[in-house]
């Protein structure tokens, strides 16, 4: 009867992820249920099933047993912050409030690329009274040339000292604006991004606003694993969850882009400080421990490139973790005098929270302890209390971290998020009061270095994943046959195999991340919705964008039409940008009853450029979204098993120049110098046909040939045909040498235009 109890738990755990979310008032509830039910399990690990025996034996069972504890820690903190937020809504800057600003794009080996499209943004932001500079820390004559063509201020120096930190230093010894805005080299603001800002530092004391920042390029998980339809960005909960709560008690802090600061008071601290590698966290300590406020607004007026290959993710994150443990401890961070005892906490909590590397990698090795060497982790005497006090734990637990997090996590991904580069995490951990003093800013590689970084995985990163999967496999291997003995502990082979399986997963996943899918955009696509129409001399047609990229985008047609390979392109948005561009037909395709359209831009010019980027980042409602993604665990995992299929699962890409439509009509092939063959017609287009002919047919694939269509008893067209494609029966045919009759004849049949016989023809 007690094997009931996890299934009836299992099914109250997707019932619950299912509504949850919906319904923020249970949050207290289940959060509460939450820490007494893992009490209870605490409870009972430290007084039933730690391994007293002495030796090895009883220290990897209080390591485990203190990395539980560790983990406990960070929720209950996690959860005092992620129900709590305070509304920071703010009146815009008008005639009696309107301060000088200087706005800074810093940048050390940055493309021209993704320059513009920063640089662009600011300069639309909607703001007269401002001033916009690039300070590149690389000191290039062609990105002080593109600063030129663009009408933008330029700010280098003669050395490199203090990183970005010393670069922003520099530029504001340079500049005299009354408000400081700076944004990483890839972090373009909406136009929007002053007026929502702006307002809060008309509070004499308030020294920073810092905004939520979006991503608009998949992370890497969204990407490697095709996941970015039912999982939010990895850092979605820090930027919308952990911010917000926070910002209630005054310790939100500068997260490096996207922030306004008032210059009296980087001046009372003598500028953002150049002693850590985390000059962003080390700036709001300083501004706090002051008795400055900071401002968090938790709305995305920025959009920026998240780390694009593995090699990226993992400096970011060791930079991270070394320059929050530099801030705190060897610049005395958590002693500053004049911090409140609040602040003290949520500081503490983000250096706490950095040593997660040492516990992921306890739980991934635990298990392997007792499935190769014999030794006990956890000592459990009866599977009865492990259903009666860890499944209950578990998913309650998996049940609270969603509610909490409004979708926007599981814990399923944050084992993956965490374990894929525990190894590294924990030697930088370790290795802090060895090389902690070296302030050193490893850049994260963006755009084309990302791409460069990326295909070449260096061992230290696939090493650490391979070297865990392989043992946890031979640990598994080790326990299936230690089964089949009668001497083995089943019990306990059992917890641990269990254990060491789901670790499999979770490094496979992580080993997935490794791979580097091939680039085929030349630029970053965003999903944009707006009215188009398409035009040339043959042509007036009605559309609506999909996604926009500064070199083509994707369009649906109001109403099924042929396009022509040339044509101009005229798109809107509702705040007013519009822009007319020549573009170039790449596929026309027929997609749940509606002709889609890809197009490339053609002699694009400057102007071209610049109001394409308008178009696509810097409208006020941009990244406007509902950042949690709700779905029962039944549907979450249905979609992670579609996923695995798709990596592993061969597509050919079809590029169709015209769109192909379902019909059943009879064709006659005459192949030169062979007797005619009957086949029909399965789709067509006014630039190919699709066929089935029969199996004695032989059509091979390049040939030219002869094709009657017959779309009535009464109409009948001949056309001239290269075969593409043949796959057992079926066989693809574009038509060549068309002349005008034939193409119109296409296009009246297929299109219908007025056509009385298309019923009869079948055609969808």
């Amino acid at each position: 009867m007690v094997f009931l109890i996890p299934v009836l738990l299992l099914l109250c755990t997707m019932v619950l992820t299912r509504w949850v979310p919906y319904h923020p008032r249970w949050r207290p509830l289940v959060i509460a249920l939450n820490v007494v039910v893992t009490a209870r399990y605490l409870w009972w690990r430290s007084t039933e099933t730690l391994n007293w025996d002495g030796g090895v034996g009883t220290w990897i069972s209080l390591a485990t047993y203190g990395a539980e504890i560790y983990g406990f820690l960070v929720v209950l903190h996690h959860y005092t912050i992620a129900t709590r937020s305070v509304d920071r809504t703010t009146a815009p800057p008008d005639a009696q409030f309107s301060p000088s600003v200087d706005i800074f794009v810093a940048s050390y080996n940055e493309g021209a690329d993704i320059l513009t499209r920063t640089l662009v943004g600011c300069q639309a932001i909607e703001y007269a009274n401002k001033q916009v500079y690039l300070l590149d820390d690389g000191r290039r004559p062609e990105i002080a040339e593109l600063c030129r063509k663009l009408g933008v201020n330029y700010i280098d120096r003669d050395n490199n000292r203090g990183a970005k930190a010393g670069n922003l230093n520099n530029a504001l010894s340079r500049t005299s604006g009354d408000f400081i805005v700076t944004f990483d080299a890839d972090h373009v603001p909406v136009s929007s991004f002053l007026t929502e800002t702006l307002g809060h530092f008309r509070d004499a004391r308030v020294a920073q606003v810092q905004s939520a920042h979006h991503f608009f390029n998949p992370d890497l998980f969204q990407d490697r694993l095709r996941s970015h339809e039912y999982i939010a960005n990895e850092q979605d909960m820090f930027y919308h969850i952990v911010q917000p709560g926070r910002d209630v008690d005054n310790a939100s802090f500068f997260c490096g882009s996207g922030a306004v600061f008032r210059r009296a008071a980087l001046k009372e601290i003598g500028g953002f400080p150049m002693t850590t590698i985390t000059e962003d966290l080390h700036t709001s300590m300083m501004l706090h421990s002051r008795g400055w406020r900071s401002i968090y607004v938790n709305k995305d007026l920025s959009a920026g490139l998240a780390p694009e290959s593995f090699e990226g993710y993992v400096t970011q994150r060791r930079r991270w973790s070394r320059g929050t443990m530099q801030v705190m401890l060897l610049r005395g961070g958590l002693w500053l005098p004049g911090l409140t005892l609040a602040q003290r906490i949520h500081y503490f909590a983000t250096l706490w929270y950095w040593l997660y590397g040492i516990p992921r990698v306890i739980y991934l090795l635990a298990p392997l302890f007792f499935l190769l060497l014999g030794v006990q982790p956890l000592i459990v005497r009866d599977m009865n209390d492990l259903l009666a006090y860890y499944l209950p734990h578990l998913f309650i637990s998996v049940a609270a971290f969603q509610l909490v997090n409004r979708g926007m996590r599981r814990i399923f991904w944050s084992d993956i998020y965490e374990s894929c580069i525990a190894v590294q995490m924990a030697v930088t951990a370790l290795m802090f009061p060895v090389s902690g003093r070296r302030v050193h800013f490893a850049v994260t590689p963006k755009g084309d270095d990302a791409q460069k970084t990326g295909g070449r995985s260096k061992r230290s990163l696939w090493i650490p994943q391979a070297a865990l999967l392989t043992l946890l496999v031979a640990g598994l291997v080790n326990g299936a046959f230690s089964l089949v003995s009668s001497a083995a502990d089943r019990d306990s082979t059992l917890i641990n195999m269990f254990w060491a399986a789901y670790n499999v997963i979770v490094m496979v996943f992580g080993l997935l991340l490794l791979r580097q899918p091939p680039q085929r955009r030349k630029a970053p696509r965003v999903e944009r919705a707006y009215p188009c129409r398409v035009t040339s001399p043959a042509v007036n047609i009605e559309a609506t964008s999909m996604d926009l990229s500064e070199t083509g985008m994707s369009f649906r047609l109001a109403a099924a039409q042929p396009v022509p390979p040339v044509f101009d392109i005229t798109i809107s948005s509702p705040h007013g940008r519009s822009i007319t561009v020549p573009s170039r037909l790449v596929r026309s395709e027929l997609r749940d009853r509606e002709v889609i359209v890809a197009a490339e831009f053609a002699d694009r010019t400057q102007e071209h450029h610049r109001r394409l980027i308008e178009l696509m980042f810097c409208a006020p409602d941009s990244w406007d979204s509902d950042h949690g993604i709700a779905m029962d665990s039944s549907e979450h995992i249905r979609r992670i098993l579609g996923s695995i299929k798709d990596l592993f699962s061969r597509r050919r890409a079809l590029r169709r120049m015209a769109p192909r439509f379902s019909c059943d009509l009879p064709v006659v092939l005459m192949p030169s110098n062979k007797s005619a063959v009957t086949a029909r017609a399965m789709d067509i287009s006014h630039a190919g046909i699709g066929l089935v002919v029969p199996r004695d047919a032989h059509v091979p694939e390049g040939a030219e040939l002869t094709l009657v269509i017959s779309w009535n008893q009464y109409e009948h067209t001949t056309f001239e045909g290269h075969v593409v494609n043949v796959q057992g029966e079926k066989v693809g045919l574009t038509f060549s040498h068309l002349s005008g009759y034939q193409q119109a004849d296409l296009i009246k049949h297929i299109y219908g235009r007025g056509d009385a016989a298309a019923a009869e023809r079948k055609v969808a």
